[in-house]
């Protein structure tokens, strides 16, 4: 996996969240797209598909159940590898066809390297 080669779109409300993960995302040589929230990140990605979606699962405007139900009825999009980051104490009910991978907030960096590399490996298969 070359973090050169691949795009991280991180939709997150949290704006201390998203700022971090952005920092580190980009400080291992990613490009870094951000959205603090659904609405906003299916926008953007009518203008850009990235490599890999990091979607927090609770958010206010569109949660993370409402921009993966969007996304998979958008060809373009159906098929965009996307990780559940969320801090609920339950697996999301209904969504588990639609992500590649669940990160349990809170998550050290590891485990968010080792979801990237499993999603991005997968993709290039």
């Amino acid at each position: 996996m070359d973090p050169a080669r691949h795009t991280i779109l991180v939709v997150d409300d949290e704006f201390m969240i998203v700022e971090t993960l952005a920092e580190i995302l980009e400080w291992k040589g990613f490009r870094v797209l951000t959205a603090s929230n659904g609405r906003e990140a299916l926008a953007l990605l009518e203008r850009e598909v990235p490599s890999v979606v990091l979607l927090d699962f609770m958010m206010p405007v569109m949660d993370g159940a409402e921009v993966l139900a969007e996304m998979r009825k958008r060809p373009a999009l159906a098929n965009l590898p996307v990780i559940v980051m969320t801090a609920a104490t339950r697996t999301p009910a209904g969504m588990p066809a639609q992500w590649n991978a669940l990160l349990a907030k809170p998550f050290g960096l590891p485990a968010l390297e080792r979801a990237l590399a499993d999603v991005l490996d997968e993709k290039a298969r």
